[in-house]
Order: structure tokens, then C-alpha cells, then sequence
């Protein structure tokens, strides 16, 4: 009987025990799920809209280096030339590296058009080098074209109209030297004359009349 009764005392320990150990993990609490859902998201989303810190102090750098330490062509060749530029009332400047003839009008770029060059680069040296002289020069002449000929040795013979309407002539210490229009408009902008600076005819016209004999002209290499 004594032995029946320490048995039910041991029973309903353990019955006891359990229930008290249920009651402790039922309320220990527990991390939410939206809590662990929502970080990622929240993580990656700030990692896209906001660049390190690095990152947005580099870029700013490189940008200005790029800007400082590339001016355009045309604002180095400005700059070369800057005091002919302002001491001249009325200036052609040839600039053969980029096929240009730009016109000044005290100091303030008027006009630009493109021009063909002579086929061989560099300074001419001789008579029929097919070289266009480079530096200071001046309009001594301004002749109508029209009507000459000339024979460009390429098998076609005599070409009518091979100077265009005008011929610009000059002072270069070479015979022959000028700016003149074209029978070929497709030679534009190439190494194609024998010396001389090629425009379209309706352009070298137009310079004739912004221009006179003394205008100060530069070509550049």
C-alpha cells in the first residue's frame, strides 16, 4: 500500500514537471517573420540608391580632370594665335590640320569654311613639291578666275574652270600661291591642290568681298 502510494506521488511530479516545462517554451518569445522579411529588402534597396562614399567623391574629380585637361582643337589654335588675332582688324587664318579657313573681324571669328590643302604635309620647300607654304602672309591680288585653265597632269588635259571664279593671291615669296575656288567640290577637305588652298566657288566668292589686297593671312600647320 505504501509502495501504491509513492508511485502515484512520482506520477503526478511528473505530471507537474511537464506541464510547467509547456508553459515556459510557449511563452518564450519568438523574432518575427515580417521583421526578418522586410531587412533584406530594406538593405539592398539602400546599397542601390546611395553609391559609397568613395564612389560619389571620384567621379566629380575625374569629370573636372577630363574637362581641365582636354580644350577642344579650335580653342588651342584660338589661343596660339591669339595676339595676330587682336592686333589685326581683318584676319584669315588657315588652319590645315582640320581643312579650315576661318575669317576675324577685330578679333571676333566672322566666318568659317572648309578648305582642300596641297597633297604632300609639312613646309614647302621647293617649286612643284605640291606643299602649301605655312605662315605670315598677305592678299596682294584678287583676280577673276573664271576663264583660266589648267592642265593637273592626271591624263584629262586642259580643265576649264579649275580655279573657280577667283583667285586670291598670295605674297608668299612663291610664285603661284593663292586661295582659289575648284572645278571638283569633292576635293574639299582632302590634301588634293598643288600648293594652293581650295574653297567652293560660292564661298571663295563671298570671302572676296569681305576681304582686300593687305588683308593679313596665317596658315598654320
Amino acid at each position: 500500500m505504501r509502495i501504491q502510494k509513492k508511485f502515484f506521488q512520482v506520477i503526478f511530479l511528473i505530471i507537474v514537471f511537464s506541464s510547467l516545462l509547456v508553459s515556459f517554451c510557449l511563452a518564450a518569445p519568438k523574432p518575427s517573420t515580417s521583421q526578418e522579411t522586410t531587412k533584406t529588402p530594406d538593405k539592398i534597396q539602400n546599397s542601390e540608391a546611395k553609391p559609397s562614399i568613395s564612389q560619389e567623391t571620384t567621379k566629380v574629380p575625374d569629370k573636372i580632370q577630363n574637362s581641365e585637361a582636354k580644350p577642344s582643337i579650335f580653342q588651342e589654335f584660338a589661343e596660339a594665335y591669339d595676339q595676330i588675332i587682336k592686333s589685326e582688324p581683318l584676319l584669315i587664318i588657315v588652319d590645315k590640320s582640320e581643312f579650315k579657313l576661318h575669317l576675324f573681324k577685330e578679333g571676333t571669328i566672322i566666318k568659317s569654311y572648309d578648305v582642300a590643302i596641297g597633297k604632300n604635309p609639312g613646309q614647302k620647300q621647293r617649286v612643284g613639291d605640291m606643299t602649301t607654304p605655312t605662315g605670315e602672309f598677305t592678299v596682294d591680288e584678287i583676280i577673276n578666275s573664271s576663264y583660266w585653265t589648267h592642265d593637273f597632269n592626271d591624263g584629262n588635259g586642259e580643265i576649264e574652270g579649275a580655279y573657280g571664279p577667283w583667285f586670291i593671291s598670295l605674297e608668299t615669296g612663291w610664285n603661284g600661291i593663292g586661295i582659289h575656288g575648284t572645278h571638283n567640290p569633292n576635293s574639299i577637305r582632302t590634301m588634293a591642290s598643288e600648293g594652293c588652298i581650295r574653297m567652293n566657288n560660292d564661298e571663295v566668292a563671298e570671302l572676296k568681298e569681305l576681304i582686300s589686297t593687305g588683308t593679313k593671312v596665317v596658315i598654320a600647320s
